[in-house]
């Protein structure tokens, strides 16, 4: 029961800021004090919202932005909440609703126009972590209820995709510091989250190496001693989690132990328990984190090389 109330409620807490404009802090505020989402927990404790969730958090803020106090909407419906808006005008907007337009209209060369402009203007990171993944996650949401097109999704998806391994080429190469490899397992075809690590991974000082999607565990760990990488991250959105646990074994079993074995996606929760001598890296903020602990531990203690 667990593991389908997660697969149900796959957002995280910054995913969802994100897309609605409000911060973290705001998020946890509203549950805590004013119970106005019940976001599910993992068996960690993180936080994970639905899409009806991220429905009435929108509603919520615009509702706040327009005078009206958490406390007394908290306790209201969706319906009355969108007829305290009316006399406003006012309906909740995303922050891409061009592109989500352009998208919808199958424009591939106004949708590359509009994503380039976003990258130009935002840079590698907050492209990456605050514009194309909330635009992807929003896209997901309108392809499963059938307001948008898996033809349109398709194309988003792979110009989305096309950028962001341009911007991870053109990133200098941290050639001092040994590689962190980037890869999601066989029979795992979504690679865009794990080409998002990628380049969020190098913000914080990586020397992040995308290997490609469905790359076998046996190929892993040869690049990986060819490389001299100093870690592995394994992406998972859809994959069931025996594989995804048997091909991590694999890689903990072939990779020498100094080599740092990192999971993460909407799938990498399944997993329960994670193999020994691999963690948990579930949204980019730990990401990061694992990154920058990375090296801060290589800094006090080189690792040896092989």
């Amino acid at each position: 029961m667990n593991q389908i109330r997660r697969l149900e409620a796959p957002f995280a807490v910054g995913v969802v800021a994100r897309m609605t404009g409000l911060s973290v802090h705001v998020l946890r505020s509203w549950e805590r004090r004013h119970g106005a989402v019940q976001p599910q927990r993992t068996p960690r404790g993180s936080r994970r919202y639905t899409e009806a969730d991220i429905t009435r958090l929108r509603l919520l803020g615009a509702a706040v932005s327009h005078g009206h106090p958490i406390s007394a909407l908290a306790p209201l419906s969706n319906a009355s909440i969108s007829a305290l808006l009316e006399p406003h005008g006012h309906t909740p907007e995303l922050p891409f609703d061009e592109v989500l337009s352009a998208i919808a209209r199958l424009d591939a060369r106004e949708v590359e126009r509009l994503l380039a402009f976003q990258l130009f203007v935002r840079g590698p990171r907050d492209f990456a972590r605050n514009f194309v993944l909330p635009l992807l996650v929003e896209i997901g949401v309108r392809w499963q209820s059938g307001r948008l097109s898996i033809v349109a999704e398709h194309m988003a998806t792979f110009l989305a995709g096309s950028l962001l391994g341009g911007a991870l080429r053109a990133v200098p190469l941290q050639e001092r510091r040994r590689p962190i490899l980037f890869t999601t397992p066989t029979g795992e075809r979504h690679e865009f989250g794990v080409l998002v690590a990628a380049l969020v991974a190098t913000s914080a000082g990586a020397n992040a190496v995308y290997l490609g999607a469905e790359l076998p565990a046996s190929e892993a760990v040869r690049a990986a001693a060819q490389l001299n990488a100093r870690a592995i991250a394994v992406g998972v959105v859809a994959l069931d989690p025996a594989d995804t646990a048997s091909y991590l074994h694999a890689l903990r079993d072939g990779l020498d132990r100094s080599v740092a074995i990192w999971v993460g996606g909407a799938a990498s929760q399944r997993v329960e328990p994670l193999p020994g001598g691999v963690t948990l890296a579930d949204d980019l903020d730990e990401l990061e984190d694992c990154v920058r602990d990375l090296s801060t531990r290589d800094a006090v203690e080189p690792p040896a090389q092989r």
